[in-house]
């Protein structure tokens, strides 16, 4: 069968020995993320390239993957002003030279003042949006992208396994190659398991502003647990799903030395983070219809 167009310029699950050799290839696959209003930049967290997949398995659509309250700067269901019109990432544009990248901006609303981006009609409060990207975008470019396929790596996640978050906190990351920063922690909560109820995990990391969106890896190098409890050896990498936000509680203990009343319980971070999982990214891709 003759590969279609689009199958020629993405790797979806593998690339050349050169890339492989230099750069991990989730690298390529993660971008910061500006959220724009007219010539001012707002705010800045992270985002990922996914693809769905027709019925033979090549891809259909590519998105940028990142968080409602990226792209809108505010939390969903917030009821607020929009902070931004556009957004601004960037793609590699060769995987053997680094300091090849293109600069895409795109407008979050069409000519109807509609978001263009895809979001959960069933969960309302999902922080999780895709936003399809015009072929024009990654013309040339051979893309790296994550797909469903990557959701299902073999691989047993339990509460402890490790899980790793690639982006850009307070914006550091290597500015020269536009490589984002890995940071790894650990699963806290049954992965199984929806967290109240909604399609949510929680991890224990210490992560910062501008991680927002970033993509939760499972990766192992080596020995690892299958999912069928077979103890098996080599390299496997799982998307586990979408970093959101990091929880604060308020601190039982009172400080009645605060001038203000509200100070007197200080909120404090528990150092976890939500994680929507990565089925709602693969569901929402494979229902996309594009506007007539």
């Amino acid at each position: 069968m003759r590969p279609g167009p689009l199958a020629l310029l993405f790797a979806l699950t593998a690339t050349s020995a050169a890339a492989q050799n230099a750069v991990d290839p989730a690298s390529l696959m993660t971008t910061p993320v500006l959220l724009v209003s007219g010539t001012r930049q707002v705010s800045q967290g992270t985002g990922f390239f996914f693809a769905s997949t027709d019925a033979r398995g090549e891809p259909a659509t590519v998105f940028l993957v990142t968080n409602y309250h990226v792209v809108t700067g505010h939390a969903p269901m917030a009821n607020r002003p929009r902070s931004g019109d556009r957004i601004r990432f960037s793609l590699h544009e060769d995987p053997d030279d680094l300091s090849k990248n293109r600069i895409i901006e795109l407008p979050l609303y069409d000519s109807d003042d509609r978001p263009v981006w895809v979001a959960s009609e069933a969960l309302p409060d999902a922080d999780v949006v895709l936003v399809p990207l015009p072929p024009k975008v990654y013309e040339g470019v051979r893309m790296f992208v994550f797909t469903e396929a990557h959701t299902r790596g073999d691989i047993k996640i339990r509460p402890t396994s490790g899980a790793t978050l690639l982006g850009y906190p307070y914006g550091f990351y290597d500015t020269v190659n536009r490589l984002p920063v890995w940071k790894t922690g650990h699963v806290a909560s049954e992965p199984s398991v929806d967290f109240e109820n909604k399609p949510v995990f929680i991890v224990d990391v210490s992560a910062f502003p501008g991680m927002s969106g970033s993509p939760v890896l499972a990766v192992a190098n080596g020995i690892y647990e299958s999912e069928d409890g077979v103890m098996r050896s080599g390299r496997v990498l799982k998307l586990l799903g979408i970093f959101s936000a990091m929880p604060v509680v308020r601190d039982a203990r009172v400080d009645m030395t605060a001038a203000d009343p509200a100070d007197r319980r200080p909120e404090v971070s528990l150092q976890l983070g939500y994680v929507w999982k990565a089925g709602l990214v693969a569901d929402l891709a494979r229902s996309y219809r594009p506007r007539r």
